[in-house]
């Protein structure tokens, strides 16, 4: 296995830069405040190799296994729907429009978008089939529900666990996280917290905040557990990110904690990115009802209303303290 900034995992990203993360400005590169992921893609086609790096690490980086003309297509309709909206400037491949407040709360765009033809097209593929059968060593499934993100401008979001969200299903679940088109460190790309699943450091936060469905915890706000990077390094786990290319993805846990970086792009620039959920279709434990169907309901009640201090009285910082996380 890999150790994080490896340079011989990391080819030419062996070198220092930065990025942002909310308010906070950081060094990328071996040994420093985030550091590089480590593909796994020489693992494919070994048999149970890349299950268990997944079980090592909690993440897996796969570089260019996804077809170019389905990522392109599914980029190409999403930058329509956009470019109709007037939040990007037409025939520009993303270029935001000046004009237009890019307000997207945190990145959401209409369900029926993910769900176009184009879209499923890529995130229903029998290439991406092939990588999730041979990492759950199984038949699969994936949620009808997908969750495609079209981030503005210093927006990003915030570190989770993707099992808070998800707790109505099997915990075995894996999320797939696909770039629709190249992701450098300044457009802001996936930021997973390496080792949060299994070190234990963070054992309380698995045992606490990672247990906790956001439709019932009686917690307002995003789910996020922390938008701050300086208490996510505190637990002593790397930030580990990548500039990521189109036909890129990473697949990571339920419990593996992430968020992403900022977009600061310059002229400002769109980033197009797409969650989709798989589980082993023998899992006993079944998959998160709430996500399937024509019109899958989800979160939504708790999506809608989760700013309402009546319906969710307790804010995370609270709920950090209650846990013996915080400080009061």
């Amino acid at each position: 296995m890999a150790e994080f900034g490896d340079p011989d995992s990391l080819g030419s990203q062996n070198m220092t830069s930065t990025c942002q993360i909310g308010a906070h400005h950081m060094a990328v590169g071996p040994g420093k405040e985030v550091q590089f992921m480590s593909p796994a893609t020489e693992l494919l086609g070994q048999r149970g190799m890349l299950r268990k790096q997944l079980q090592e690490d909690g993440y897996l980086y796969l570089q260019q296994v996804l077809p170019k003309d389905l990522v392109s297509a599914a980029r190409q309709a999403v930058l329509a729907a956009l470019e109709s909206s007037g939040m990007v400037l037409k025939g520009q491949d993303g270029k935001l429009n000046p004009d237009v407040k890019c307000d997207t709360d945190q990145g959401a765009v209409p369900a029926s978008l993910a769900r176009c033809p184009e879209m499923l097209a890529l995130v229903e593929s029998d290439a991406l089939k092939r990588v999730m059968q041979e990492i759950l060593d199984a038949d699969v499934e994936t949620l009808d529900h997908k969750w495609l993100r079209a981030v503005g401008q210093g927006e990003n979001s915030g570190f989770h666990t993707d099992s808070v969200y998800l707790n109505k299903g099997s915990r075995e679940g894996l999320t797939c996280w696909i770039p629709l088109g190249d992701v450098d460190l300044s457009l802001g790309g996936l930021c997973v917290v390496g080792h949060s699943h299994c070190d234990a450091r963070f054992a309380r936060v698995r045992q606490t905040y990672s247990e906790i469905d956001v439709e019932t915890a009686g917690i307002s706000g995003t789910g996020w557990f922390s938008e701050d990077p300086h208490e996510i390094l505190s637990y002593g786990c790397p930030l580990l990110t990548s500039s990521f290319r189109m036909t890129d993805l990473v697949v990571f846990r339920l419990d593996t904690m992430h968020g992403s970086l900022s977009n600061g792009s310059q002229p400002g620039e769109i980033r197009i990115s797409c969650d989709t959920r798989w589980y082993a279709s023998n899992d006993p434990s079944g998959i998160d009802a709430r996500y399937m169907g024509e019109n899958p309901i989800g979160t939504a009640k708790w999506w809608v209303n989760r700013h309402n201090k009546e319906m969710f009285p307790t804010s995370m910082d609270e709920a950090k303290i209650a846990w013996g996380l915080g400080t009061s």
